[in-house]
């Protein structure tokens, strides 16, 4: 498979999956002369960088979520999600701790507002 087909099949383009293979992600790539050959597995291994990139995983923690003859490491990409998901859940938890506290403030400076006192500055 050329790369115009892994682009056709996976979305990425093509500078993108050159980048992959320059840093390790994909590779070593086949090559006929000058064009790369690629197989089913690599373009299922593109469809799921770009579907991890979706989720907020960078392309340093997809190192080493391919085995030694080229299959994905599905058991390793689980790893990795499920750590990116307590990562969302701690992030989602601040941010719901944020809101409570600009709640407050909010409160307290509409109160001020209706009540025609001078709002603290603190």
């Amino acid at each position: 498979m050329k790369i115009g087909d892994v682009m056709r099949h996976s979305g990425a383009s093509a500078k993108a999956i050159r980048h992959y293979e320059a840093i390790g992600l994909l590779g070593p790539i086949a090559r006929r002369g000058a064009y790369r050959c690629y197989t089913a597995q690599d373009v299922a291994f593109v469809q799921l960088i770009r579907q991890a990139q979706a989720v907020g995983l960078s392309l340093a923690q997809l190192r080493g979520l391919r085995t030694a003859v080229g299959s994905i490491d599905w058991p390793a990409v689980a790893q990795r999600v499920r750590a990116r998901d307590a990562e969302v859940a701690a992030e989602q938890a601040r941010l719901a701790a944020q809101r409570a506290r600009l709640a407050t403030v909010l409160a307290e400076i509409e109160h001020c507002l209706q009540s025609g006192v001078a709002c603290p500055a603190a």
